[in-house]
């Protein structure tokens, strides 16, 4: 999954913190207990000593010296804890604590990334992605077939099981998917739970409606392609991107340049696209050219909506109840 060096980065500073936090709650739970319990500072001198002396006599050779160290640290132990039990504090009391015991708050466990940096990454790319707040409400579960009308009653089944099978099997770069059709046929709403999907099982995703897409790139005139890449990260990087809205900005040769430029390099580097439009295919092919329609028939799963106004209707009903 593909993080920015900065995200990375600002992962481990807050592991980092973590660290720092608690390693300053354990120096404060020792000077407190060594001041009420002073015989608690010399056993913790003494553990000390103990080591310094086993060190040497293991660098001496002395077979015995391990098992009798073993004993007397032992010992030491379980007075320090004897100590601090009888006082009402836990055993474990000097000990350093932490965020996660599993990784001891650094991210990982060996090399493998710990469930605790991946619940951390999840949450970042929910605050990356721009869907953070509208994913609470719209997801597959909360997904109500009794907002279609008859017409969407015969063709949203069909619809529905594509999108659960592009977000369940999901592999980035295997499949594209193009809504198109009428306005307010939940096109967008089925782009969001797709995107809680992918978001939950650890994948990036980057939502922009087309508005925001073509601003983007209208600011990019005149630059040349390889800075175009860098201040385009995201849209080339993430597992998914998603354009929503298509059709609805005012683009110009330019940005419709740049649009394939993006959806070719995605392509190539095996990254994902679903694209949604109330456009036409025959209007998408006239406003986007005929290069682009080339590349997203040939490489996309379309889906048609139809029917009438979903949010319309809902109006309606809220009105009369």
């Amino acid at each position: 999954m593909p993080l920015s060096n900065s995200q990375y980065d600002a992962i481990m500073r807050g592991y980092d913190r973590r660290q720092y936090e608690h390693y300053r709650e354990q120096l404060a739970r020792i000077d407190e207990i060594y001041a009420r319990f002073p015989r608690v500072r010399e056993i913790q001198e003494e553990v000390s000593a103990c080591s310094v002396r086993q060190a040497e006599q293991l660098f001496d050779g002395d077979p015995g010296a391990l098992p009798a160290l073993r004993g007397q640290l032992d010992a030491l132990r379980q007075e320090r804890e004897r100590i601090l039990t009888e006082a009402g504090y836990p055993p474990d009391y000097l000990e350093m604590r932490y965020t996660c015991p599993d990784c001891r708050d650094t991210g990982y466990i060996g090399r493998r990334k710990c469930h605790c940096f991946r619940q951390e990454e999840i949450r970042l790319l929910y605050s990356s992605s721009h869907l953070e707040t509208v994913l609470e409400k719209e997801s597959f579960s909360t997904l109500r077939m009794d907002v279609y009308d008859e017409e969407q009653r015969r063709v949203m089944p069909a619809i529905l099981r594509s999108c659960h099978e592009f977000a369940d099997h999901f592999r980035p770069g295997e499949k594209n998917l193009l809504f198109y059709g009428s306005v307010g046929t939940g096109k967008t709403f089925l782009s969001n739970c797709i995107a809680k999907e992918l978001l939950d099982q650890g994948y990036s995703v980057i939502y922009f409606t087309s508005f925001q897409l073509f601003e983007l790139l209208s600011r990019a005139v005149g630059t040349q392609a390889e800075q175009l890449r860098e201040s385009c990260e995201p849209l080339l990087g993430s597992d998914l991107l998603i354009l929503d809205d298509m059709g609805t900005e005012l683009p110009n040769t330019f940005t419709v340049s740049r649009l394939f430029q993006i959806l070719n390099e995605r392509a190539l580097a095996g990254r994902s696209t679903v694209i949604s439009t109330n456009l036409s295919l025959e209007q998408f092919r006239d406003i986007y050219s005929e290069r682009i329609f080339s590349r997203i028939t040939s490489s996309y799963t379309l889906l048609k909506f139809t029917g009438g106004d979903i949010r319309i209707r809902r109006k309606i009903n809220d009105k009369l109840f």
